[in-house]
Formats: C-alpha cells, structure tokens, sequence
C-alpha cells in the first residue's frame, strides 16, 4: 500500500466526500476525539429522496442527553485519501463531525491548535 499524508491548515476540521445511495456532497468537518461513530451530518444535509434511513439509533450527545436518529450507510472520502465503502452516518445537529470510527483508520496528529496532519 502507498503512504499518503495531507495536512489541513484549518484545524481541526477536514475536507470529505460523502456519498449515500447515489447523493454526494462535499463538506468541511469537525474532527471530534470524544465521538465513537463513523460521521455526523446536519440534520436538513441528506434530501429526502435518499429514502429511509438502514436502521434507528441513538446517540448521548455532548451534554449527556439521549439524542434519537436514523443511520444511513455510505461512504466517506477525506479528500485526498482513499475512499471508505462502508460507514454509517447519522443526520444529527447541524455539523458535519467525524469520529473515531474514521480517525482509528489514520494516523492522525494534531499541531498546537494549527494544523491537522493525516497519514495512511
């Protein structure tokens, strides 16, 4: 496998890819250590002829709250990178966020506030 590396200089924040049943978009997303899923997307990110959501979850969201969604399966690209085939994403808030469930596949360092370096 080759290595690659990318650097964002907007920290902590990644430029993604996102595609679910055929619907793609390109967003800017918040790197959160403290997530254990795959990705977050606003709440109005997906339209509604994706269909209905693979299944139902819930979340405890940051301020310990019990937070209720549909998990759709897709696929993640940070750009520059290769394509993930398989990851679940929740319509949830208003931010695209990105957990560990993506940040374990990577080495990922994070430079005093300025910067986000990605290896593969």
């Amino acid at each position: 496998m080759v290595s690659r590396r990318i650097t964002s200089e907007d920290f902590p924040f990644l430029p993604i890819r996102i595609t679910v049943r055929g619907w793609e978009t390109e967003a800017i997303a918040l790197l959160d250590t403290g997530f254990s899923g795959d990705l977050v997307v606003p709440e109005d990110a997906l339209p509604a002829d994706v269909g209905p959501p693979d299944y139902p979850m819930l979340y405890r969201v940051a301020d310990d709250r019990i937070a209720s969604t549909g998990l759709f399966y897709g696929k993640i690209e940070i750009l520059g990178m290769p394509l993930i085939p398989r990851v679940t994403i929740g319509p949830l808030g208003s931010k695209y966020i990105i957990g560990l469930g993506i940040i374990e596949r990577y080495t990922v360092t994070f430079v005093r506030g300025d910067r986000v370096i990605v290896e593969l």
